[in-house]
């Protein structure tokens, strides 16, 4: 119990002292993180650990899509939305199929787009004139 109430302190503190890009990754990591968990689930055929991981899963996309603002990022934000709704929707197949070809496909696609997230917040903090003020940080809720 100890070691929950630190671990989970110390992960609150990142959260808190986190930049948006630091908090976007995080965000795909969760998501990735319980995609794997899904895929055991599913090959265990443990239908409430898979259940437990697909909704963990849809909770973090759901925190990409409240993440993402229409009027700043124009086609980009729509085209990410779409994507994300794609996921909610293989993921809810994924579920009620139990196959781990759907959230295997999931995860494939979310570890690609994190690593091009990943790339693109390094060059914002390398180049200033790039500067996007990563500093602002956003309301992130369903990491764990």
């Amino acid at each position: 119990m100890y070691g929950q109430n630190n671990a989970k302190a110390y992960q609150n503190s990142e959260i808190q002292t986190a930049d948006r890009g630091k908090l976007l990754l995080m965000v795909y990591d969760h998501c990735i993180k319980w995609c794997q968990k899904a895929i055991e689930a599913i090959e265990a055929n443990n239908i409430e650990a898979r259940t437990k991981a697909i909704f963990k899963i849809q909770d973090g996309i759901t925190e990409l899509i409240c993440s993402l603002d229409f009027d700043k990022g124009g086609e980009v934000a729509t085209n990410l939305h779409q994507l994300y709704d794609f996921y909610n929707r293989h993921l809810s197949e994924a579920n009620v199929q139990n196959s781990s070809k759907h959230v295997k496909e999931v995860h494939g696609m979310l570890s690609s787009l994190r690593s091009a997230w990943d790339e693109c917040i390094q060059n914002v903090r390398t180049r200033p004139s790039m500067n996007m003020n990563l500093n602002n940080t956003s309301y992130v809720s369903l990491l764990g």
